[in-house]
């Protein structure tokens, strides 16, 4: 079915539904119309026959009302009226003529209510509405009811009823009808002639367009519209043939040069060139707000989280990890993983930052020994981010076939990459620069700055899952001893000693601080009282055996240790760093080269207060 068809049948459609609509309104109006035309007639009557019946009583002739009551009911349209006396005038002047008492409940209920009832009955040929209304004693009008009727204000004294033929309005709707539909019909035979002489050029055009559209939908662009014979389709057509001509050049040339801002663009291309360029600055839009995104970021994780939020939504790559790899000393580093570490890369040497290259366990087997999950295939993609720092994109997938998709993605996420590129250079050198505020250049330690930081992150997590610390304050017995006697160099010589003897005997799971000068701070993580003193007593003696090198010469020396725990001794990480303070003060006053845990005994009388 063409488009005409179904526009001339729809627009048939709408007229026949506005035609019964038309119809419906009119029929109700006209009902609603004859009704309310037939209830005012009856009141009015009802006036006039209590105008007429009281005229009948104040000139006593009342013996005459039948004649009266017989010419109003010979009106036209009146088929039947009776009147109704309540019990009250009953009782003071009898049933009156032709027994004028209620004749059924509708009588009964108005002279109860003093309410007008209306009822309307209406069959195939005829609509009747019979109506009773009410007469209500009253000594405010004329004549005053009460001087004849022996009732209160407001009593009612009868009824009138009239049943009224309205049949008169549904004729004359019945009409109203009959010329509506004709009218209606005219118009529409009026608007089917306007659509075959006006509107049939307009179709011929629309097939037209239609068939160029549905070849541009297919990527065909050269497809033009037939000229019409009417000016004004004729018109349509010239333009949009001109339109068709501009955009497949426009097309043409933007295909050419888009792919320009895109790296090692791999894309699937399309027959529709839209198709590839709406792909492409779809690409482009994303990696803009990836870019500016990053670009407000504080630290170099953000931007890794920000990176897996990319390899998550826009490539649906469930299991990776990036790793760093210092090409300078070689150092490799796993700085995120979406689902847990896949290799042990840290501990051996990097094939693919090596040989930089793709690493691809589809083309050959194990090729990787260091990767240690079972039943996957994965992809190691190296991307250079500095002369110093090489960024490793691990992806493990679930088979071959995924594998083989992921491949194809690599010069997608190499755009990422190198947009991140700046961005993780210049955060990479502030967080250089950070951890070199917070490392003591003559040790390798941490400094009192990285302890503050530590007391403010570390303390709250670890009173909150219960995890202890072991705290040893050392300090060197008569250091200023060594600046006097040998100089500073073999002072700063002793300083480096120590530290080391403490990095080789703590875990990497332990902190160790230069607290400042030849004091030491340790915090050991997670270990009961036993697992400090011994660690202690390990650090006392192996610097004991140590000789510093003084030039021609070399000596030994020996330290103190004082400890505490944390939270036992307090849940105050700097109380307790006091506390081992002033354990190693007194290891210091009963003799040196010894180890003291704290112990309240220690605290002198009178700082009990101060110090808590």
């Amino acid at each position: 079915m063409s488009s005409r068809q179904k526009f001339t049948i729809t627009l048939i459609g709408l007229f026949i539904i506005f035609l019964v609509a038309m119809v419906l309104i009119v029929i109700i109006n006209f009902r609603n119309y004859g009704i309310k035309s037939a209830e005012s007639e009856a009141m009015l009557t009802a006036e006039i026959v209590k105008s007429g019946l009281t005229a009948h009583m104040v000139n006593g002739i009342m013996d005459k009302r039948s004649f009266f009551l017989d010419k109003v009911q010979s009106a036209k349209n009146i088929d039947a009226i009776w009147i109704a006396r309540s019990q009250t005038v009953i009782k003071q002047y009898g049933e009156g003529f032709n027994n004028e008492i209620p004749r059924d409940d509708i009588d009964k209920k108005v002279l109860k209510t003093g309410k007008v009832e209306k009822i309307i009955t209406e069959t195939a040929t005829s609509s009747k509405i019979r109506i009773t209304v009410p007469y209500i004693a009253s000594a405010f009008g004329k004549p005053n009811c009460l001087n004849c009727h022996d009732a209160k204000e407001g009593d009612v004294l009868g009824t009138i009823t009239m049943v009224i033929d309205s049949n008169d309005g549904r004729i004359f709707g019945f009409n109203a009808v009959i010329l509506t539909i004709l009218s209606a019909l005219l118009i529409l035979g009026l608007v089917l002639f306007i659509i075959n002489r006006f509107i049939s050029p307009y179709f011929k055009v629309f097939y037209s367009i239609k068939n160029v559209m549905d070849n541009a939908y297919i990527g065909n662009y050269s497809i033009r519209v037939e000229n019409s014979e009417h000016s004004e389709s004729k018109d349509v057509a010239t333009k949009m043939n001109a339109l068709l001509q501009k955009l497949e050049s426009v097309l043409e040339e933007i295909e050419t040069k888009v792919y320009v801002f895109m790296q090692n663009q791999t894309l699937d291309k399309y027959a529709d060139p839209l198709i590839n360029i709406n792909s492409t600055i779809d690409q482009l839009s994303e990696i803009y707000k990836f870019k500016q995104t990053i670009e407000d970021d504080e630290t170099l994780a953000d931007i890794y989280e920000r990176l897996a939020y990319v390899l998550r939504h826009n490539f649906g790559l469930e299991d990776f990890s990036f790793i760093e790899a210092n090409t300078l000393t070689k150092e490799k580093k796993i700085v995120y993983s979406s689902k847990g570490i896949s290799c042990s890369i840290e501990s051996g040497e990097c094939r693919s930052d090596r040989t930089n290259a793709v690493i691809d366990s589809t083309i050959f087997n194990h090729i990787c020994p260091y990767f240690d999950k079972e039943n996957c295939e994965y992809i190691c993609i190296p991307y250079s981010i500095s002369n110093e720092m090489n960024l490793i994109v691990s992806i493990v997938t679930k088979g071959k076939n995924e594998a083989t998709k992921t491949r194809k993605m690599r010069s997608l996420i190499e755009n990422y990459i190198s947009t991140a590129r700046p961005s993780i250079v210049s955060r990479k050198l502030m967080q250089i620069l950070s951890e070199m505020a917070r490392i003591d250049q003559l040790t390798g330690m941490y400094n009192r700055k990285y302890l503050d930081e530590f007391a403010d992150k570390s303390i709250p997590q670890a009173l909150r899952t219960g995890i202890t610390y072991g705290i040893l304050m050392l300090d060197i017995d008569f250091f200023k001893m060594i600046n006097d006697t040998y100089g500073h160099d073999v002072g700063d010589e002793g300083i480096r000693t120590i530290s080391r003897v403490i990095k080789e005997n703590i875990r990497e799971s332990d902190v160790a601080i230069r607290f400042g000068g030849e004091e030491f701070i340790i915090l050991l993580y997670n270990c009961n009282k036993e697992y400090i003193n011994e660690i202690a007593e390990k650090i006392r003696i192996a610097f004991s055996k140590e000789k510093i090198d003084a030039g021609t010469s070399s000596f030994s020396k020996t330290l103190s240790v004082g400890s505490s725990m944390f939270p036992d001794d307090s849940k105050s990480i700097w109380k307790c760093i006091k506390f081992a303070d002033i354990a190693l003060y007194y290891a210091k006053e009963t003799g040196r080269n010894r180890s003291i845990a704290f112990d309240e005994s220690l605290i002198k009388e009178g700082t009990m207060n101060e110090i808590y």
